[in-house]
């Protein structure tokens, strides 16, 4: 029996680029401008993403340029580290600057991500940020700037991997940066997608 291809459904281009402006129009907003494009650059997971801590990310009043992932936030609990783009880098710097500004808790345990509401310790300025919350957070902002369809918030951590193959052609350094535990697993990302055909097929004779 022929098993079908695995489609994976990741951000295109134009869609990361519209998100991206959208949620970095006001200070407001920077908070889900930043899950957003941690998620984006750096491939973390979900739940890795909303248990980083302030200490996880921070060092001194900047950020770090190298994260080492706690092994209990990690998926099968084996941590990890994950490197991150400069523009990110300043982005996360940044944002530990707007927080001070708010008056959110910098203390090296404290959330990185906060919810806007009660939060789950029921503090005024909320607890720490929800799996539930960070993708409503993306439902919402595909649905602000008019997104033909839905994906999931793994579709960022595809968007990563894809992005990541595409820019190095390396499938370790894929397998590395999404931190997996075979290069078949990564595999999946080194399959043409409808937008790579699309750019191929432009200078065709026809």
């Amino acid at each position: 029996m022929r098993h079908a291809t695995r489609t994976l459904k990741t951000l295109t281009e134009a869609e990361t680029k519209a998100i991206l402006d959208a949620t970095s129009r006001s200070d407001d907003d920077l908070r889900d401008h930043m899950i957003l494009a941690v998620a984006l650059g750096t491939g973390l997971r979900v739940s890795e993403l909303v248990a980083l801590n302030v200490g996880d990310v921070r060092s001194g009043k900047g950020a770090k340029g190298l994260w080492t992932l706690r092994a209990e936030t990690t998926k099968g609990g084996k941590g990890g580290t994950t490197s991150l783009p400069e523009r990110l880098r300043r982005k996360v710097s940044r944002l530990i600057k707007w927080k001070a500004d708010r008056g959110e808790p910098l203390n090296s345990d404290a959330p990185l991500f906060l919810s806007r509401g009660g939060g789950r310790d029921g503090k005024k300025r909320g607890g720490r940020m929800s799996v539930r919350t960070a993708q409503h957070v993306f439902s919402t902002w595909q649905l602000r700037c008019g997104f033909d369809r839905r994906v999931n918030f793994h579709a960022l951590r595809h968007t990563y991997c894809t992005n990541l193959w595409r820019l190095t052609r390396d499938i370790l350094l894929v397998m590395q940066g999404a931190r997996h535990s075979s290069p078949s697993t990564s595999a999946i990302y080194t399959h043409p997608t409808s937008e790579d055909v699309l750019q191929a097929v432009q200078n065709l004779p026809c």
